[in-house]
């Protein structure tokens, strides 16, 4: 552990405690930030449909023929 030392200082009855509930009050904070600031997660949560999806168009085209660029490789000197 690298801050050992912390609990010489800190008792772990009380730092335990205070660091889970330090976690706690921040992840219920974010959650909050997420709800009153987005419109989707709201209709996400809710079990709504999202009003817009992606698709992929089957009509792109695609390469006629494969590349012609080569690649050359170079070969190791030879052992005198």
């Amino acid at each position: 552990m690298i801050y050992g030392k912390l609990w010489l200082v800190v008792r772990p009855t009380v730092g335990i405690p205070l660091f889970l509930g330090a976690v706690a009050v921040g992840s219920f904070a974010v959650h909050v930030a997420l709800l009153t600031n987005t419109t989707w997660v709201k209709k996400f949560l809710n079990g709504n449909a999202p009003a817009a999806t992606a698709s992929i168009d089957a009509t792109t085209p695609t390469a006629a023929a494969t590349p012609s660029t080569q690649v050359a490789s170079i070969a190791p000197a030879p052992r005198q």
